[in-house]
């Protein structure tokens, strides 16, 4: 080799150098990995210490020196790694760990040297200070956050308020709301002696049983009079006290039946009825006692509600438990309990049947409430079950309010299909002995044959085309057999009942025979006695009526047979008559 080199830097000269790196290497590792509770002479020292030069105890290899340089460089430029949980300085709070990341230092004290660094006279590197300008801590940053949540959870709650407020304003609108105020705010305060009374008689702590009982009968006995009965109710705690009476548990027989009559005198008047209603506990105290063991209670509870429910009808039908109430009194037979019962509390227990009976017929006939009654599903199975088992005058009127619920053309689906064994009810009454019954139950189901929807579950229940037919020709009955004949016409207007109609035996001969009858022939005299001209009206709408129905029968055959095509393959027109006869092979 010759002595001239390439332009460069000596070997001695490269060995100085890479002393002197390695030499600061080791002073910042030394001050990076230093303890954080080293005091900074400490730091100092051992920034000497590592500056000193090498003994012959310490030699090191050149090639392990250069893996330390590396090693060193590399924890320059990476940043540092979560300090042991020793060190009060990097242990991060929980507030601080949602703003972690792989990419940032948990705190700005422990990042590398930036150019916010400073060195001591000494020459070891201090830890880096940021400018207090630029320093967020982690309360001064959730501040803002809190106070938006603060706000939000504060809107959240204004608007809850809102929406709870905006639920209860029609109800505090609403025109029975009203007139309750209004009820509340007008009544009368009652004298000494009277206010004395009521505290005795809602009073069950301190006061005997005999002084309560005595109480009852005073009340009573002053809402016995006519003269008082409309002043009382009127006067402030008296209805409330006779309620609460009526709803306490510990309350006695006799008790009950004195304050249930002296509501009962209350509700007679027709000035009362809407009043009376109007109290809160009055709907509860009904109920209980409408379902009582005790006849006379039940009886002067059923008696009660009665009056009241003739102008508070729809309140009484979307009251749950009077409709529940009144289910029980129908069914008080239930499993012969009537047998074993005395002949006066027998009779007081269906004298309270035929006050709920009564009350139901009143209700069925409002066009408001006829809906909701029939869908109060304990009222309708309860009456479908006592129908045809108690005595005729409560018969009658069990069939006539299922017959009034009927007229509404909205719940002819809904008495068809949800309500079990009510259309077969009304098929048995129809052959009934008693006239009235089996009017009524043509009546209801000539209205649910007007629905297009039932006119197929209809034909199709058992025995009532037959039933029907046979009513159809009862010429002593003129308006069941008109509402027979109007049922048949209604039901073949559906062609699905085409062939079930044919089928039933009797149907088609009793069309043809009424068709055939003459209108003019027994009963057509106008100037007979009687109900002569009104009979041959009768005659003439049975003829039209049974004539139509025919007509309506031979459309749906003639159309079933105009829709087939295999007479026109074969050059044949099917839309006119022939009245041809063919023979085979006939001698002439």
């Amino acid at each position: 080799m010759s002595g001239r080199r390439s332009q460069g830097v000596r070997p001695s000269a490269l060995s100085t150098t890479i002393d002197k790196t390695e030499a600061f290497s080791k002073s910042n590792v030394a001050t990076m990995t230093m303890p954080i509770s080293s005091t900074p002479s400490s730091a100092a020292s051992a920034a000497a210490s590592s500056s000193s030069p090498i003994t012959r105890e310490n030699v090191i290899s050149p090639s392990k020196m250069r893996q330390r340089s590396r090693k060193a460089s590399k924890s320059l430029l990476s940043p540092p790694k979560a300090a042991p949980p020793s060190s009060p300085l990097n242990k991060t709070s929980p507030r601080d760990s949602r703003d972690d990341s792989n990419s940032k230092p948990r705190n700005p004290r422990s990042s590398t040297r930036s150019s916010g660094s400073r060195k001591s006279t000494s020459g070891d590197v201090m830890l880096p200070r940021a400018p207090p300008s630029k320093v967020s801590t982690p309360r001064l940053q959730n501040k803002p956050r809190q106070q938006g949540e603060k706000e939000n959870q504060n809107g959240k709650v204004r608007s809850v308020a809102t929406a709870a407020a905006a639920a209860l304003l029609p109800e505090e609108d609403s025109p029975r709301t009203k007139l309750r105020k209004t009820l509340l705010t007008n009544l009368r305060d009652p004298d000494k002696s009277l206010a004395d009374l009521l505290v005795v008689l809602t009073d069950f702590d301190s006061t005997s049983h005999l002084r309560r009982v005595n109480a009852c009968g005073a009340i009573k006995t002053l809402t016995l009079h006519k003269a008082n009965q409309i002043p009382l109710a009127r006067t402030r705690g008296v209805v409330p006290s006779i309620t609460s009476v009526l709803c306490a548990v510990n309350a006695t027989e006799e008790e009950r039946t004195r304050c249930i009559n002296a509501l009962m005198h209350l509700c007679v008047p027709e000035e009362n009825w809407k009043l009376v209603y109007l109290f809160p506990q009055t709907p509860e105290a009904l109920a209980r006692n409408m379902a009582d063991k005790y006849p006379q209670i039940r009886y002067a509870a059923c008696l009660a509600t009665s009056f009241l429910a003739k102008k508070n009808r729809r309140e009484v039908v979307k009251n749950r438990l009077l409709m529940y109430a009144m289910a029980r009194v129908l069914e008080v037979d239930k499993n012969g309990a009537l047998d074993r019962m005395s002949a006066q509390d027998k009779k007081v227990f269906v004298g309270a049947r035929m006050c709920v009976l009564k009350m139901l017929l009143h209700l069925s006939k409002n066009r408001d409430v006829s809906g909701a009654l029939a869908r109060t599903e304990c009222v309708t199975s309860s009456l479908v079950s006592v129908a045809n088992t108690m005595e005729l005058a409560a018969n009658i009127l069990c069939v006539a309010i299922l017959t009034n619920l009927t007229r509404h053309p909205d719940n002819a689906h809904h008495i068809v299909f949800k309500v079990p064994d009510l259309v077969g009810t009304f098929v048995r009454h129809v052959e009934l002995s008693d006239a009235e019954c089996a009017k009524c139950a043509m009546y209801a189901m000539q209205n649910l044959s007007c629905a297009s929807n039932c006119r197929q579950e209809l034909a199709n229940t058992p025995d009532l085309l037959g039933n029907v037919t046979k009513a159809a020709f009862r010429h002593d009955c003129p308006e069941q057999q008109l509402s027979a004949l109007h049922t048949l016409k209604n039901l073949s207007d559906d062609p699905f009942n085409l062939v079930t109609m044919t089928n039933t035996p009797g149907c088609t001969a009793t069309l043809l025979a009424l068709a055939n009858n003459d209108a003019s022939g027994i009963g057509s005299d106008k100037n007979q006695e009687g109900s002569g001209g009104e009979g041959g009206n009768n005659n003439a709408m049975a003829q039209y009526l049974a004539c139509d129905t025919l007509a309506t029968l031979s459309h749906w055959l003639l159309t079933l047979s105009a829709t087939r095509k295999a007479g026109e393959r074969a050059g044949l027109d099917l839309s006119r008559r022939t009245f041809k006869q063919n023979t085979w092979e006939a001698w002439n």
